[in-house]
């Protein structure tokens, strides 16, 4: 064989070992991860506070268990494909839906596990970045658009803080503010950042709004529950009504 027909070999060799290489660094950390935590959210509204708890466990994967213990024991599970079911263990009834709605890619640690987290998942959901500014006090301001016109909120802005979203804002055409989420107390699991506290403001109207605080403790990663992989039982009865139960 001619030199440079070795050298030809050598370096396709060298260029396939480099391709392997990339593809594998290019697979996300987070491809096969999970996050379990107990999750609290209270709500506001018309001077009424409500509280549910539950315990979620979050594939990287988009598919999402919720387990409900009171007052009612339930099960939620979503994937990201819009097939959304709510098991009653007790009676062994399961209702079940899908919607495009129902996908769990709004779902926060889904966000943060998937690798949008730095945009809360924007660019998931037909917006696109308008304009990036410094601020004053060190934070970065972004502005998103809807790709298309008319489609969602007319505007966005979302606020970082040492790469980590800590706000977020929804305009409306007039230029008023719809909702504002605030995300604090970033903790650190294994080299997963996740924020424990999430404040929402909803302005249902110009004298009413409604607020939810989300809280997450007992965070665990890459866990081996088998409530991640939970499957509603085949004997299960199907129902219409999933009464009253929540996602």
């Amino acid at each position: 064989m001619r030199q440079h027909e070795i050298l030809h070999v050598g370096l396709m060799k060298l260029f396939r070992l480099q391709l392997l290489l990339l593809i594998l660094i290019s697979i996300p950390v987070s491809a096969q991860r999970r996050v379990a935590a107990e999750m609290e959210v209270k709500t506001l509204y018309s001077g009424k506070v409500s509280t549910v708890r539950s315990r979620l466990y979050c594939s990287a994967s988009g598919r999402l268990v919720q387990v409900f213990k009171a007052p009612d024991e339930y099960y939620t599970i979503t994937n990201p494909d819009g097939e959304f079911q709510v098991y009653f263990p007790k009676t062994n009834e399961v209702y079940a839906e899908r919607k495009a709605d129902f996908s769990d890619r709004d779902n926060l640690f889904y966000l943060f596990l998937s690798g949008h987290g730095d945009d809360l998942g924007l660019s998931l959901y037909g917006y696109r970045l308008s304009s990036t500014a410094r601020e004053g006090d060190g934070t970065v301001k972004r502005v998103y658009v809807p790709s298309l016109p008319g489609k969602g909120a007319a505007k966005i802005e979302l606020v970082l803080e040492n790469y980590l979203p800590i706000y977020l804002a929804y305009f409306n055409e007039g230029g008023s503010v719809v909702s504002k989420t605030y995300l604090s107390s970033y903790s650190r699991f294994s080299n997963l950042m996740l924020p424990l506290r999430v404040t929402s403001v909803q302005y249902t109207s110009k004298k009413d709004s409604t607020l939810t605080r989300t809280l997450y403790s007992n965070v665990t990663v890459d866990g081996n529950d088998g409530l991640f992989d939970f499957r509603v039982p085949a004997d299960a009865r199907p129902i219409k009504d999933v009464r009253g139960a929540k996602r």
